[in-house]
């Protein structure tokens, strides 16, 4: 590939990640009454999530040596991560599998376009990440600041903005590579919910509660810790070990790899199946 064609797949990209962004605000915006709904449920589940964490934490002073202020931050970094997962992943799976049983998705195939990348970011819901993730957070920030007593290093907070980032992107190549189950038994639904599952199950869990063999190894059937567990504990200065950070970029290069190995072996499939 040389440079012009390079410079033009980057342009081909970044049209239809706009016109994909575009399209999904103008979706999200056209059900007022949806958001309303899905805003009251989050905000009522972050109200009694830090009722639970609180009354926990009037019995006890720390949890997995976590601190009541510590803990804050935990929780902020998963609903963080919950809502950038349902904002640029999980939707997109969820669509990509609905395309398979509909038969969507031939048209899409139709396209040319890069089609790997037009089913990744086909929905881009920045409303659900603006309108209901920042009032949701209000309550949450309420008791951070009231309750605030940690020294986070500047290289801390940089080490887990790029674990957040890291794990985001292993977390969708593992939905991603999931749903792609689909293309051979023609239903997603029950891929759907497994992707979703392994995805945040046992988020609410810090790094230092898990065996110690497992914090390795783990986030081959939870990638949660990754996004959630390692980075707070990161964050936080309780985990220095940097070869955990290697791993965690060594697994997201792989994932990657793996999600374009298996998502060509499912177009294989999908066209023998369909011809």
């Amino acid at each position: 590939m040389n440079l012009s064609e390079f410079k033009e797949g980057v342009f081909i990209r970044w049209k239809i990640l706009k016109a994909n962004t575009k399209y999904s605000f103008q979706e999200s915006v056209s059900y007022t009454a949806n958001n309303w709904g899905s805003l009251a449920s989050t905000l009522i589940f972050m109200i009694t999530f830090l009722i639970f964490v609180s009354a926990i934490y009037g019995n006890v002073r720390s949890i997995a040596g976590y601190s009541y202020s510590e803990m804050l931050v935990f929780v902020f970094v998963a609903q963080i991560n919950f809502y950038l997962t349902w904002t640029f992943s999980i939707s997109n799976v969820v669509k990509l599998g609905q395309g398979v049983k509909t038969g969507e998705l031939d048209l899409y195939l139709t396209k040319p376009v890069p089609h790997l990348w037009f089913v990744t970011f086909r929905k881009i819901d920045l409303v659900l990440l603006f309108s209901n993730a920042i009032p949701s957070l209000i309550p949450l920030f309420y008791l951070l600041i009231k309750n605030y007593d940690l020294d986070i290093g500047m290289e801390n907070l940089l080490l887990g903005i790029i674990m957040i980032i890291l794990g985001q992107i292993f977390l969708h190549c593992f939905q991603f590579i999931i749903l792609l189950g689909a293309f051979w038994t023609g239903e997603a639904r029950g891929f759907e919910l497994l992707a979703y599952q392994l995805g945040n199950y046992n988020e609410p869990i810090p790094f230092e509660g898990y065996p110690a063999n497992f914090r390795n190894w783990g986030f081959v059937i939870l990638p949660v810790i990754f996004h959630t567990a390692l980075t707070s504990s990161y964050l936080l200065g309780k985990t220095s070990d940097l070869s955990l950070f290697l791993l965690v970029l060594s697994a997201t290069i792989i994932a990657l790899f793996a999600k374009n190995f298996v998502w060509k072996l499912a177009l294989r499939q999908y066209s023998s199946a369909s011809s």
